[in-house]
């Protein structure tokens, strides 16, 4: 009796162990969070990750200059933060009026025309200086006047390419940290993934491949890690426990034991190889 107890643990132990194995192949990596700086100075938007360079934009300011006070039609100073996105699945160019598609899309450029298009990432104040940008609106949103990037042209929103601020939209999640500085740009360096972190394992581990999704949104912005990676299990030390509990003389024991056949984990993140910024054109320069 005793020694059918001493077995029946054992099992149990070596289960619990074999499900540890597994369950450590599920674990993802966090990477650190994106934020955007504004410059007015430059008339550019910029998106970091632990300070580095991810991306960089032309924009245009408030052509009433900086403020905070309704009816001023002024681009707000300070910290702010992504409260809501609107326009998820809009073709480049659709017109939105109260935050609404109106079913009209516009070309780059439409002559006479200058509403808010394409997306729309609204701006909620943190600080005093910029507590009712919410309150009035004050967005993150694409233009179709594009040749005018560059230049304080806006009525106190962020006005951006179309197909720039879809990257934006689509990599930028809700909360992300909004700073619009007056002063230029400080000197930044490119943003450096960290290294894989390797999850410990009976034996050696083996490294997964890094893939970009969404290659539409990533086509003028390669794609580069934005944080460790995950190493998975060795399939291996399923093997040798199975070995171990064979030699155990346990009794049923499974004639195959080991983890299930499971997909390769694979990671997907935002951040830039080639730097791009566009011309006073508005045509897409590349730099690396």
């Amino acid at each position: 009796m005793q020694r059918n107890l001493v077995r029946s643990k054992l099992c149990l132990g070596a289960l619990a162990c074999l499900l540890s194995i597994r369950g450590q192949a599920l674990e993802i990596a966090v990477p650190p969070p994106l934020e955007v700086v504004i410059s007015v100075a430059e008339q550019r938007l910029v998106v970091l990750r632990e300070g580095g360079l991810v991306a960089k934009y032309r924009i245009s300011t408030s052509k009433f200059g900086l403020g905070d006070s309704f009816g001023s039609y002024k681009t707000p100073l300070g910290h702010l933060k992504v409260c809501d996105k609107v326009g998820d699945a809009l073709v480049s160019g659709a017109v939105l009026k109260g935050r609404s598609a109106t079913g009209e899309v516009l070309a780059v450029n439409a002559a006479g025309r200058d509403p808010i298009v394409t997306r729309i990432l609204w701006l909620e104040g943190i600080d005093a200086e910029n507590r009712n940008a919410k309150a009035r609106g004050i967005y993150i949103h694409g233009t179709p006047e594009e040749k005018r990037l560059g230049q304080p042209v806006s009525w106190g929103c962020i006005r951006m390419r179309s197909q720039d601020v879809i990257e934006v939209f689509d990599h930028v999640p809700l909360g992300t940290s909004v700073n619009i500085i007056a002063a230029k740009l400080p000197k930044l360096r490119k943003y450096v993934p960290a290294p894989p972190v390797i999850i410990a394992s009976a034996a050696p581990a083996v490294k997964t491949a890094l893939t970009p999704a969404k290659p539409e949104a990533t086509a003028r912005l390669s794609p580069i890690a934005a944080g460790p990676t995950v190493i998975p299990a060795d399939p291996g030390a399923a093997h040798s426990l199975k070995g171990s509990i064979l030699s155990a003389g346990l009794p049923d024991a499974a004639d195959k034991v080991g983890p299930h056949k499971q997909d390769s984990m694979k990671f997907q993140s935002w951040s830039s190889v080639s730097l791009r910024d566009p011309d006073a054109k508005g045509r897409t320069t590349v730099t690396r």
